[in-house]
């Protein structure tokens, strides 16, 4: 899961897109506690990074894994 969701070379476009989303929320911690669980990440932004998070998955296609 950390390999697709941060290192993964393959994915980089997929990668700066996620980033870029986030980074339009003030959110630039990306590791899986925050991309999985929205730990850290301001209450009224939780659903958002999640929703997003899956999205990205889904592009990716690794969301059935989960």
């Amino acid at each position: 899961m950390e390999h697709f969701l941060l290192h993964c070379p393959r994915l980089l476009y997929q990668h700066t897109a996620l980033r870029s989303w986030l980074s339009a929320l003030a959110i630039t911690t990306l590791n899986l506690p925050s991309l999985l669980a929205a730990s850290g990440v301001h209450p009224s932004w939780q659903l958002a990074v999640l929703r997003l998070t899956c999205a990205f998955l889904r592009k990716i296609g690794q969301l059935p894994r989960l």
